[in-house]
């Protein structure tokens, strides 16, 4: 199977996330590849398919076939969606990234740290989070405050104290590729529970993560596959 029929057979394929673009904007190579083959899962984003069949996951992708398009590509994965998808970068300003699928859902990291989502449902609206810096110094406790859409489509609040970690270095694979890493782990409370977030450093990138977004969606996994 060549690589667009492979890109559209993962998006067909209840993943409930749909690969790579924005098509308000200049589509990315890969979203042209899907065209509207990746409409049919909107629904699934916000989890309005229950008990969808999986055919196929982005994690069958190769090496050669991502690195072939010459951009940056993201693996997102949401457990509670059953969503296992790659997405490209539709926006950038600074260490601010959106990284965008083709009916419009977005998730925006800063330096690699998730501070919002859009259109998987109980979104993630804002967050103050820490810098990589931050993450990096594993010195004190530093506060970290999360707004996302309840139940009720009002905007609620969670403030939580956060401390730093350090489980090793680990050899990770993402796609074939093999990266040599530095495992956080961000361990955050509240007097009505606590979040662990986690972080596996190459140098200052964050190569891959697991980062609590909401109460309904909660954590989502990234693998940045393509730089």
């Amino acid at each position: 199977m060549n690589l667009p029929a492979r890109i559209a057979a993962i998006c067909i394929a209840s993943l409930t996330l749909v690969a790579c673009g924005n098509e308000k904007s200049e589509p990315s190579p890969i979203a042209s590849a899907m065209s509207g083959l990746a409409r049919a899962t909107i629904a699934r984003v916000s989890g309005k398919v229950s008990s969808p069949t999986r055919t196929a996951s982005a994690a069958q992708t190769s090496r050669a076939e991502l690195d072939s398009y010459g951009i940056s590509i993201l693996r997102v994965v949401i457990k509670s969606r059953a969503a296992d998808a790659l997405v490209t970068v539709t926006d950038k300003k600074g260490d601010v990234v959106t990284w965008s699928t083709t009916d419009g859902t977005t998730f925006v990291l800063r330096e690699g740290v998730l501070v919002q989502t859009r259109g998987i449902g109980p979104d993630l609206m804002s967050a103050a989070a820490p810098w990589v810096a931050d993450l990096r110094a594993e010195a004190g406790i530093h506060k970290r405050s999360y707004f996302f859409l309840g139940e009720d489509d009002q905007t609620n609040r969670r403030d939580y104290d956060c401390t730093m970690s350090r489980a090793g270095i680990e050899i990770i694979e993402v796609f074939e590729r093999q990266h040599r890493t530095t495992h956080l782990k961000e361990t955050c409370v509240r007097a009505e529970g606590k979040i662990t977030n986690d972080f596996w450093l190459e140098g200052s990138i964050i190569r891959k993560s697991r980062q609590w977004a909401s109460p309904g969606t909660g954590y989502i996994e990234f693998e940045l596959a393509v730089d």
